[in-house]
């Protein structure tokens, strides 16, 4: 799906494009995006979210439109990237534990 980056927060239409790849509103199927990528991946997928100024994308999930019966493709794009940001975190985070345990 092609997204709009004129319906989100300026600051955060250069993400677009990682909204396309990891808003996937399933939650078994990002979760199972987010398993079978890459380290490299995930490392850009949380870098990236991580260098937004402030907390303009998480003031805008949670605004006006989080209560539109029938929100944006946009919205629910970001709102599961930052499902897909969590679970990434997640991931690395057990990686490395496990990594140090051995």
């Amino acid at each position: 799906m092609k997204l709009d980056p004129t319906k989100v927060p300026a600051s955060c239409a250069h993400l677009a494009s990682l909204a396309e790849r990891w808003g996937i509103g399933d939650d078994f199927d990002r979760d199972q995006a987010v398993a079978e990528a890459s380290g490299a991946d995930l490392t850009q997928l949380i870098h990236a979210i991580q260098a937004l100024p402030d907390d303009e994308m998480y003031e805008w999930l949670a605004g006006p439109e989080s209560y539109a019966s029938q929100p944006t493709v946009e919205y629910v794009a970001f709102t599961c990237l930052t499902m897909a940001y969590d679970s990434a975190k997640l991931k690395l985070k057990m990686k490395r534990d496990t990594e140090q345990e051995n």
